[in-house]
């Protein structure tokens, strides 16, 4: 997920290369969140029945291969079609494959382990953007994407191969009973949180893609360097490191308050954003980036940690697959208006307001949540 905030570093020299608008090239991002959306129930499904491990290494050659396409493709319309298959993989790999995997593994420390693993994001989100900045300072953007890709597919390979279980499978098996998938689809359709969870994640991690999106842009145009604004990315990522050390602490000691976790890192984000609208000056931009950091690093966890709350392990998969449709609305509109409102207004700041709306929406659905039952352990969630 960390290649997702250094999208915007690509933006501009896209956009000049092929003589298009910031719009046009925003509107690759949409598919981020359109592609998950119709896959993603089929993958959900297959973490419940068959190896992990191996769904993600094909995911890992699948998408850093389109990425190594996508770097020497002559045309818009190839690089659209790499940038589909890659982010195919990514949903294969990605927060879905690995979070199922740790709700199954760590079923009585759940949010814990779910917000140490995801400190990797924040560590790649300081990473990648400054090793991403001086690619695009010795290499051209082609050259600066092949050697990501490569590099990533390497890293991730060994990753999965020598740190995953090779039959952590079976998610019936892992939770000692045998489910009617029938009965549990009618159930889950049922259930409210299910529906509340799924549009409340999905409207807040459009805004962490439009954020990813927008950031790099932004601070160019505000006057400082490219280098500068991989300081601000990482600045962002060291401040989700300490949302999810946040969550890490209190998440399975409080799991009975797990809503009041999930707003307060969402208010987080909605001061960073505030911040960020009304300043210039490095040092407080730098402030601004890494308390919305801490409060969008922190709420990565929180969509399968909310859902272990409401839902059997054993179904963990179906249930953050079948969510993921929910994204597709709130993606086809994110990205592409807030590259519009750019093109019109010449900054960012409108999207910036328009973000903070969306993650309030966000939070009147978290409340709107029923308190999680102490044991869920034979219940799907809630009925109607």
């Amino acid at each position: 997920m960390g290649l997702v905030g250094i999208y915007g570093f690509f933006v501009n020299p896209l956009a000049e290369e092929f003589g298009v608008g910031i719009a046009t090239i925003n509107t690759g991002a949409v598919f981020l969140l359109v592609v998950p959306a119709f896959i993603a129930p089929l993958v959900g499904k297959l973490v419940d029945r068959f190896p992990i491990r191996n769904i993600m290494l094909i995911g890992v050659f699948v998408g850093m291969g389109a990425l190594v396409g996508l770097s020497q493709a002559p045309s818009l319309g190839l690089i659209t079609a790499c940038f589909i298959l890659y982010a195919a993989g990514l949903v294969m790999y990605g927060p879905l494959t690995n979070n199922s995997l740790l709700v199954k593994l760590y079923q009585e420390n759940t949010g814990r382990a779910l917000a140490i693993a995801a400190m990797g994001v924040s560590l790649a989100t300081v990473v990648i953007p400054i090793w991403v900045a001086w690619l695009l300072e010795s290499y051209s953007w082609r050259e600066s994407l092949a050697t990501i890709a490569i590099s990533l597919y390497i890293i991730l390979s060994l990753v999965i191969v020598l740190g995953l279980p090779k039959h952590q499978t079976d998610a019936n098996s892992l939770a000692g009973t045998k489910s009617d998938k029938s009965d549990d689809k009618t159930q889950l359709l049922k259930s409210p949180p299910f529906w509340l969870i799924g549009l409340a994640v999905a409207i807040t991690f459009n805004v962490a893609l439009v954020m990813g999106i927008c950031y790099p842009p932004h601070f160019i145009d505000i006057g400082f360097t490219n280098t500068d604004a991989a300081l601000f990315i990482s600045g962002g990522g060291a401040g989700g490191i300490a949302g999810k050390i946040l969550v890490a602490s209190l998440a399975d000691k409080f799991k009975s308050r797990i809503r009041t976790l999930a707003i307060a890192l969402l208010m987080l984000q909605i001061l960073g954003l505030s911040i960020l609208m009304n300043v210039s000056e490095f040092y407080l931009v730098l402030i601004g980036v890494v308390i919305a950091g801490s409060g969008a690093g922190g709420f990565i966890p929180m969509h399968p940690f909310l859902n272990s709350a409401y839902f059997k392990a054993d179904i963990i998969g179906r249930v953050n697959g079948a969510q993921m449709p929910f994204f597709l609305p709130f993606g086809l509109v994110g990205a592409p208006l807030a590259g519009y409102t750019f093109d019109v207004s010449g900054h960012y700041y409108v999207v910036f307001f328009g973000l903070i709306v969306a993650i309030l929406f966000a939070i009147a659905l978290i409340i709107l949540l029923p308190p999680p039952e102490k044991d869920t352990g034979d219940t799907i969630g809630y009925p109607a």
